[in-house]
């Protein structure tokens, strides 16, 4: 029995979902100047970097739009001031933005089924790149105890999220856009300078990030405002604890994380979970010409089988939803990928 014979074009050749050769030019400029007063206690930093991205594809398949890209300028002024209270104390503020373009070749081509020879995807028109603006307002604290604790505040246009899709049964990675979208929050981290040989540390965030608008969906729009943002827990955290004597060693960590959505409306999420790893060791100082052999066993992902750890592909809704306009979304389903399983681990090393 043969297998399918594959579409070829006029020049003979096998039909491809596309060919595409892509140019991307980058260029940027930056500025930066720093002042210090206050027997330099005060530090202010002001910079300025531009970013400049140029992308010009062109698709060789027939019947495709043969050229496309786009060019992108983003200026990204960024402010800074800390404050030592003491030696051992210091206070900050920052500002910042960002800019990011967005990701995969195949958002910028038509598409084509490699079974029926019919176009299936269009290069898409909404090829913005995002732009960001956040302030961070925090308190360090360095000695025996180190503390770094701050507030945040981001604000988003164009959201880019990094999604696969399948194109003709190969996974590729394609930018949506996610709008505007809000996030505050707080974090927390602390860490004991070493005490009879143990360093325990522990940190935390809660951030409360949310979608500043509908999302366009064909000629409707789903209704994602005010839902929460994709891949973004809540809360999250990990404990740690380390020992080491110069001879015994060992390192425990248990991380948190919670649950996280994977559609834009919220209608379908993987629960949260924790994982923890352990490992120990014993090092030698010299044996014979080997200097600091040790042996090292490391236990991981403990209790914590079969598990989703991440999103891979996200989508607006996993349930048919209906539009602002009136019209039915159809639902479809995001995928997920699978934490690892337990693993031990020995290693024995030394050096020469």
């Amino acid at each position: 029995m043969q297998g399918h014979q594959p579409i070829l074009t006029q020049t003979g050749e096998p039909l491809t979902s596309y060919n595409s050769h892509l140019v991307q030019q980058v260029n940027a400029l930056f500025v930066q100047e720093r002042f210090r007063a206050l027997s330099n206690r005060l530090t202010l930093s002001a910079a300025f970097r531009a970013i400049m991205v140029t992308r010009t594809i062109s698709n060789a398949l027939p019947g495709a739009r043969y050229r496309n890209g786009a060019s992108y300028f983003s200026p990204q002024p960024q402010v800074s001031a800390s404050y030592d209270i003491t030696p051992h104390d210091q206070v900050f503020i920052n500002g910042t933005t960002g800019f990011r373009a967005p990701s995969g070749i195949s958002n910028y081509n038509d598409r084509f089924s490699v079974s029926t020879g019919k176009q299936n995807r269009s290069a898409t028109a909404d090829t913005k790149p995002e732009y960001s603006i956040g302030e961070e307002l925090g308190y360090r604290h360095t000695g025996p105890v180190n503390i770094a604790a701050s507030v945040f505040n981001y604000n988003f246009t164009n959201r880019q999220i990094s999604t696969t899709s399948s194109l003709n049964g190969v996974m590729v990675t394609e930018s949506i856009n996610g709008g505007g979208q809000t996030a505050r929050g707080a974090q927390l981290e602390v860490g004991l300078s070493p005490w009879h040989h143990f360093s325990p540390y522990v940190s935390g965030q809660y951030i409360h990030a949310t979608l500043d608008n509908n999302l366009r969906s064909g000629t409707d729009y789903v209704p994602t405002k005010g839902k929460k943002a994709i891949r973004t827990p809540t809360f999250s955290g990990s404990i740690g604890l380390s020992y080491d004597n110069g001879h015994a060693f060992g390192q425990f960590s248990l991380n948190y994380v919670g649950p996280t959505y994977s559609t834009f409306m919220n209608d379908e999420r993987i629960p949260g979970f924790t994982t923890a790893n352990l490992s120990i060791g014993y090092r030698l100082k010299q044996v014979g010409f080997a200097r600091s052999p040790q042996i090292q066993l490391n236990l991981i992902n403990l209790g914590q089988p079969g598990y989703l750890s991440g999103v891979n592909s996200v989508s607006f809704n996993a349930k048919s939803t209906k539009g602002i306009y009136g019209s039915t979304i159809a639902g479809r389903a995001p995928t997920y990928f699978v934490g690892g399983g337990f693993a031990g681990v020995v290693s024995v090393s030394t050096g020469f």
